[in-house]
């Protein structure tokens, strides 16, 4: 297998509020790390998505990689303009250019660009792990962050992608080399 770490949405403008906190931040920002840490060793892609809105311009600091992010120049860079990562981007051409076949996604914000991207991946027919402990998002007025990660792991890993832990990961993946 050719597999590629796909990050989605760590942005800066997503940690400015701290008023609106990303649930369990530094548990996330530490297991997107680790991920990172571990496809760097095994020289796999890093492949960080990047969203583009009326909040996240291009080129402003609220559009940039969270600086917390193990990130390097070598890195691959996408933009999208929607939840789902492979909707008029060239998310797709990217993977396929480098033959890859597989990936593990990691970020923000669960029930949006998580879950778009996971459902179009299986779509694709592109075999996906959801790192379950390394994608994260808000409160919101009926539903407690802890609440949404759950669901949408249930959902995710009945269909679209198996879920594994950052841990699970990093350990069949090195067993696999």
């Amino acid at each position: 297998m050719n597999d590629a770490l796909v990050v989605i949405d760590v942005q800066e403008g997503f940690f400015s509020d701290p008023n609106y906190p990303v649930y369990n931040e530094n548990h996330l920002i530490n297991n997107i790390n680790k991920l990172i840490d571990f496809f760097r060793k095994q020289d796999k892609p890093i492949i960080f998505v990047r969203h583009i809105d009326e909040d996240l311009i291009r080129g402003t600091t609220s559009w940039d990689v969270y600086s917390e992010i193990h990130t390097k120049p070598v890195d691959i860079y996408v933009d999208k303009t929607t939840p789902d990562s492979f909707f008029k981007t060239d998310l797709l051409n990217v993977l396929s250019t480098k033959s890859i076949n597989s990936m593990v996604i990691a970020g923000l914000q669960t029930e949006y660009c998580i879950d778009a991207t996971c459902k179009s991946a299986f779509g694709k027919n592109i075999q996906t792990v959801l790192a379950s402990d390394a994608h994260s998002t808000y409160d919101n007025s009926f539903m407690k962050a802890g609440k949404i990660i759950d669901y949408h792991n249930k959902i995710i890993g009945r269909w679209f992608a198996k879920l594994k832990t950052t841990e699970e990961i990093i350990k069949t993946t090195a067993s696999m080399e």
